[in-house]
């Protein structure tokens, strides 16, 4: 692959410069399970943890209600980053949240760039799934230029795996960068580029009724080897930051993030029986984009007197989103079989329609104010003003437009009992934006319109021992509900509310030992007149009432860093419909694993390997109330090498 002699041949040269001065680990000690802050979300480097992600955060889409955050400032991402600009990711809810100025219902994704440092480092990273085979490969390199500069350039080759035996092929290239003009003045540009082909698509299962589909063999693509999407991720941007004058500090934060999707099907099964018999159509689209300049201004001031510390925040942030997407041409193919591979002739030609545009514009000025008194408490409000303006319709169309201009505000509390224990509660009121209609609606594609939501939580953390913290707290996420009416338009149904407890338990008990353990227990149900009507249950699909995460890591002082692991995961069963007469069954999966950190000459070096699902144990995912039904990842192993020169 040429990519990949690209790749090594910049591993020569940048061995070559990286011997100019000493280097500092950074691959070779990636350890999530000891860099968890909680249990509810992390991500370093390749590993995950926790009970949350971006996409799932107490039961909703943290990135869909616009709470990414690069560094703290607001950042619109329809794109894919990898981990040679975003090296890590951290979930933020109840009270590590609410340092937040800004935040909205669900929670805050916090990622953060890979900043060069002032000296050099030269890392590799190799990682093979079984059965798969190598599936990834990163070689990054960081050196400062002189006093003001430090760089950063980093590439990849990997084949990306999910559900039903599917692969693509991708590469990525990308640079950082550290520039500081002055004591006061941090400059970080970055960007990202990345395509990816031969992405084969996973078949969308849709069941003819009340019962879940056939077991199948998840190493079997039952896909169509033409029916490939191709995709270009590109980001790229800057911050900067410093001090303005006397007790003032200036963010700024510019960034575009583009998504471009050349081809892309959608392959169906619809109707499936228990048998795993329906009837198979392949749905193509043309090209697709989804383009966003975002970004945010702040002013932050921090005023002492005595025992307060009062700051305030002055902000406007900002989004200019353009989508293009639709118009796909669809294909019957008659009686097939979930499971079973069976190869069918792409069309010899697509009658696309005519796609569909969305445009976004939005702009939220706001200002908050934070009070702490130290060894007491701290306490909080913020107050926005949203301009929010949406044109979408048929390309070449005269749009139809939807805008609002609500008022947005938030408030926190917190106490410390002691310096051991600490209370707090919390209220955000938000504007969201819901995306589109699914596919399987007469409305498919069609933009939602944005909707109010609020969020109110509470709670306490105690530090049981120094190094071993507990967190516990209670949420309620309060949104509309979108789903098909009786017309099979996707709309505006109901309400929903997402109530829960969220536990944490996270640190060293004990010498040699490290634990992330985390639940959340959460009742989310509907209300609103076609509930009332009988139209549907309660209780949303695809929400999970409880989430169990036990990560326990082990390591004598006298194993010279070898380490073992046992991960737990525990998910109950959910309801798989709308009409809440089917449910997925629970399904708790354990993994194993093992690191070690050795040395090869002067340069570091750590080696993982995990075996996932050791009891290969099966189940059907249903995603969210749009009906379709995913299987979840078999028993594989998974090997990591990285190294630091």
């Amino acid at each position: 692959m040429q990519v990949r002699a690209w790749i090594w041949g910049c591993a020569a040269l940048a061995a070559a410069l990286a011997m100019v001065r000493p280097a500092l680990a950074q691959r070779a000690d990636e350890n999530i399970v000891k860099a968890a802050e909680d249990a509810f979300g992390a991500r370093v480097g390749g590993e995950n943890i926790g009970l949350y992600s971006a996409n799932s955060t107490r039961g909703f889409n943290a990135s869909q209600a616009g709470n990414v955050r690069l560094e703290g400032l607001y950042f619109d991402q329809p794109a894919f980053i990898g981990r040679t600009v975003v090296p890590r990711t951290t979930i933020r809810v109840g009270l590590s949240s609410q340092s937040y100025p800004f935040p909205a219902p669900t929670g805050i994704v916090d990622i953060g760039l890979a900043i060069p440092g002032d000296q050099a480092t030269l890392s590799f990273v190799h990682e093979t799934r079984q059965p798969i085979g190598p599936n990834l490969e990163i070689l990054e390199y960081k050196t400062p230029l002189n006093d003001q500069i430090s760089v950063g350039v980093g590439g990849a080759v990997f084949r990306p795996y999910s559900e039903g035996g599917t692969y693509a092929s991708s590469w990525t290239a990308s640079s950082t960068a550290r520039i500081r003009p002055n004591a006061d003045l941090e400059i970080l540009p970055f960007i990202y580029y990345q395509e990816t082909a031969d992405a084969e698509v996973s078949p969308s299962v849709f069941t003819g009724g009340a019962y879940l589909p056939p077991r199948i063999d998840r190493s079997v693509f039952y896909g169509q080897q033409w029916a490939d999407r191709t995709a270009i991720d590109v980001s790229y941007g800057a911050l900067a930051r410093g001090n303005a004058w006397d007790n003032w500090r200036l963010q700024l934060g510019l960034f575009r993030s583009a998504l471009i999707r050349p081809d892309n099907y959608v392959v169906f099964f619809r109707g499936v029986q228990p048998s795993g018999l329906g009837t198979l159509d392949i749905l193509r689209y043309p090209k697709h984009s989804s383009i966003s300049v975002s970004g945010e201004a702040r002013a932050t001031g921090v005023f002492t007197e005595g025992r307060f510390r009062h700051t305030v925040h002055l902000s406007v942030r900002g989004r200019d989103t353009r989508r293009i997407f639709g118009g796909g041409a669809n294909a019957a193919y008659g009686p097939a079989t979930i499971g079973i591979e069976r190869e069918v002739s792409e069309p010899a030609a697509w009658a696309f329609s005519v796609r569909d545009k969305d445009v976004v514009k939005q702009v939220t000025p706001g200002v908050s104010y934070a009070l702490q008194w130290a060894t007491v408490g701290e306490f909080s409000l913020g107050l926005q003003k949203s301009f929010y303006h949406r044109d979408y319709g048929k390309e070449n169309v005269a749009p139809a437009a939807t805008e609002s201009r609500p008022w947005l505000y938030n408030g926190t509390l917190a106490y410390y009992v002691t310096p051991q224990l600490a209370f707090y509660s919390g209220y955000t009121r938000g504007l969201e934006e819901f995306g589109t209609a699914s596919d399987n609606t007469v409305n498919a594609g069609e933009p939602l319109e944005a909707q109010l939501t609020k969020q109110i939580d509470g709670g306490l953390r105690y530090t049981i021992i120094p190094g071993l913290t507990f967190v516990g707290g209670v949420f309620e996420v309060s949104k509309p509900y979108f789903d098909r009416d009786t017309a099979n338009v996707y709309t505006v149904v109901g309400d929903l509310s997402h109530r829960g407890v969220e536990l944490s338990l996270t640190g060293r008990p004990f010498t040699g030992v490290n634990v992330v353990a985390g639940a959340v227990f959460m009742k989310a149900r509907v209300s609103g007149l076609s509930v009332d009507r009988g139209l549907i249950g309660e209780i949303s699909p695809g929400t999970s009432p409880r989430i169990l995460r036990l990560n326990f890591q082990y390591g004598a002082p006298s194993w010279n860093g070898f380490t073992v692991e046992a991960n737990v995961e525990h998910e109950g069963a959910q309801m798989a419909n709308r009409a809440n007469t089917l449910k997925v069954p629970s399904l708790t999966t354990l993994s194993l694993a093992a690191r070690y950190p050795f040395a090869i000459g002067k340069a570091r070096a750590n080696v993982r390997v995990q075996l996932n699902n050791l009891t290969n144990a099966f189940a059907w995912t249903v995603e969210g109330n749009s009906g379709r039904f995913t299987p979840n990842q078999p028993r594989g192993i998974f090997f990591r090498f990285a190294t630091d020169y």
